[in-house]
């Protein structure tokens, strides 16, 4: 006897094993007998419930159908040959008509005697058969094949299932796909579409039909090809990469895009790629903004005049821009992570950030103005103002402070320049009151002195006290003169001269004296020195004083250089405190006069003020030498700087006009 398939008892071991069936499965089963004989039905129903399975029988094929739509059985056993309805019949009714729709699905066993020849089984299985079995057969051989069908129901019931987990696997993740924000394909090893997601209308606006099958490089612009194949070829030797590429739209509009190329490997060979590619455009045009922004704002701090600083909360600096760069004399790379106290000195550093205690938080969060001295980096000394604010980031979070600061040196020396003004302003009101009120007396002191010397014997001791009274008068009417000539001074009247013939008159009026103090006088004039415009006396009184002061500063000897060179310049005018501030913006033709001493030099401290009113170093100086030699050298728009060092020697350098 044959059957249409053959298990083996290890097929049903392993069945029992994996848990498919069991005992209590049995149990749980109901078999339906389909016969029209009735010692069938007897012996089928010791064999079926002795092996463990529920029993049910019908006498025909109608009877077999009603009992399969009411009692629902897990299998059925159908004798083929059967009067009014055969088991093909009930097959075909199973298998056609839509009322029995729900049970279509219940595996049968077709019992039949005739053979393999006189039975079309392929029909049989195509009508949804599970198995044949030959008459007669033993009650094993009939037990064996209805748990082999039930073994054969579960696996295809299993298998029913994952493949519906498979294709709705299959459909969530093609919905994902197709549904992404980002644009993904697959490319075959050269380099062609073979998917797009429908991304590709939405971010291009071209149809992905249209696209399958083309080269993917046609749709990179031009210039990013090379990139964009070089990167494909490196994926085609198995390698990830992640490039950025730019495409064309539909409508001549540029798109960044952010790409990703993994391989496809097949049987260990690399045989296309798939790529996932994100539209950055917007992100970098936020990146150009940004960019644009602080390059902007970098001109600004770049290109501002004024000195801008950050530090952090522990005084370190962050920031220093070109400006404090020029200001100060440091270069940013030297003093950027730097802290504070290490750049400026502990008076500086404490008077830039006075609101901050050690700990690095701030005790004022006000805008503060200030101003300072401080010392360059070429230990210049310069005056500055400077605001202090706080630095705030996006978060409202206080991160430091902002420190912007200018020099005003030249405000600084204009504002001593408005006081020195005032109180020559001052001195000339009160030498007009006064004139009177002492020259007047002092006259009358000199006449009564002179007409009692003319009284007295020539031999008479008296005559040395009255001498030394007009003495004494006439150096105070001196002393009056010197005040009024600086107080009010004759406004210049200025031709045309050489300035060695003004040299010449003041050198030979000292001549003896520079013999005596064994001083060398050393002149040096460049060739065709222009004309210098200038009142002739006034200009006399200048070089006289300077040279009497140079040879005062040189007891034990030494040289006395006078040298004259034509320079163009914009006039810079030193302030009495040897400070510069700008006088003229255009370039003039000046002749630049340097007076030149080897003597004991001035002090730092002195330097500053030698030229203010009544400053003098000497035991009999009135004070007013250097103070007229700065109000003339103003009243002829000319300029005076000094450099002095101790024990050295000091060089003043005038500027005369040569022009009117």
């Amino acid at each position: 006897m044959q059957n249409a398939f053959y298990f083996s008892d290890d097929h049903l071991n392993s069945a029992y094993d994996d848990g498919i069936i069991s005992n209590y499965d049995r149990k749980s089963k109901v078999v339906l007998l389909v016969d029209d004989e009735s010692d069938m039905l007897d012996i089928g129903r010791k064999i079926i419930e002795r092996a463990g399975y529920q029993f049910l029988c019908a006498r025909d094929g109608h009877e077999a159908l009603q009992t399969m739509l009411s009692r629902r059985p897990d299998l059925v056993l159908l004798d083929l040959m059967m009067p009014i309805l055969s088991g093909y019949d009930v097959l075909k009714e199973l298998a056609n008509n839509i009322r029995f729709r729900p049970i279509a699905e219940t595996p049968v066993i077709m019992l039949t005697a005739k053979t393999e020849n006189q039975v079309n089984r392929q029909e049989l299985f195509e009508l949804g058969l599970s198995a044949f079995l030959v008459k007669p057969f033993g009650s094993r051989e009939l037990i064996n094949v209805i748990d082999n069908v039930f073994i054969l129901d579960q696996l295809k019931k299993r298998n029913r299932e994952l493949e519906r987990k498979i294709r709705q696997t299959e459909y969530k993740y093609q919905d994902l796909i197709e549904n992404a924000s980002d644009l993904i394909f697959t490319l075959n090893k050269d380099g062609k579409f073979t998917f797009i997601n429908r991304r590709l209308m939405a971010l291009t606006g071209h149809i992905r039909d249209h696209w399958v099958g083309n080269d993917f490089k046609e749709l990179v612009l031009q210039v990013d090809r090379v990139v964009a194949e070089d990167n494909f070829r490196n994926t085609m030797l198995g390698r990830s990469r992640i490039f950025e590429m730019r495409i064309c739209t539909r409508d001549n509009k540029v798109r960044y895009l952010s790409t990703n190329f993994n391989p496809i490997f097949e049987h260990g060979s690399v045989v296309g790629a798939v790529g996932i590619a994100r539209d950055v455009t917007q992100q970098k045009k936020l990146e150009q903004q940004i960019t644009e922004l602080k390059n902007f704002n970098e001109s600004i701090i770049h290109s501002i005049g004024s000195g801008l600083m950050t530090v952090d909360l522990q005084h370190k600096i962050t920031s220093f821009n070109p400006g404090a760069e020029e200001i100060l004399g440091f270069s940013s790379e030297d003093v950027v992570g730097k802290h504070l106290s290490e750049v400026f000195n502990k008076e500086e550093f404490e008077r830039y950030l006075p609101e901050m205690n050690g700990n690095g938080s701030d005790q004022g969060q006000g805008l503060m103005n200030r101003e300072m001295e401080i010392v360059t980096a070429n230990q210049r000394r310069l005056y500055i103002g400077f605001t202090v604010t706080p630095r705030i980031d996006n978060r409202n979070q206080h991160v430091g402070s902002i420190i912007s600061f200018r020099d005003i040196s030249q405000i600084k020396q204009m504002q001593a320049e408005v006081i020195r003004m005032d109180r020559l302003a001052s001195l000339g009101v009160l030498s007009s009151g006064i004139a009177h009120e002492i020259r007047n007396p002092l006259a009358g002191i000199k006449t009564v002195a002179q007409t009692l010397e003319e009284e007295l014997n020539d031999d008479d001791s008296k005559r040395e006290y009255l001498a030394r009274i007009i003495r004494q008068v006439n150096r105070l009417d001196e002393l009056l003169k010197a005040f009024f000539s600086y107080a009010k001074p004759r406004p210049p009247v200025r031709k045309f001269y050489r300035l060695q013939e003004i040299v010449h008159e003041v050198t030979a009026l000292l001549k003896q004296r520079m013999r005596k103090n064994k001083i060398e006088l050393i002149e040096d004039y460049e060739p065709d020195l222009a004309l210098i415009y200038i009142d002739f006396h006034q200009i006399q009184q200048v070089l006289f004083n300077l040279l009497i002061n140079a040879i005062d500063a040189m007891p034990e000897g030494g040289k006395l250089t006078v040298s004259a060179r034509q320079v163009i310049s914009t006039l810079s005018r030193v302030e009495r405190r040897g400070k510069k501030f700008p006088v003229e913006n255009r370039n003039m033709q000046f002749a630049e006069i340097t007076i030149s001493d080897t003597g004991n030099g001035i002090s730092q401290k002195n330097l500053t003020q030698i030229f203010d009113p009544f400053f003098t170093t000497k035991t009999q100086g009135s004070g007013l030498g250097l103070s007229i030699v700065y109000r003339i050298i103003e009243e002829h728009n000319g300029d005076i700087q000094v450099e002095s060092e101790e024990g050295k020697g000091t060089s003043f350098r005038l500027l005369l006009p040569t022009e009117e």
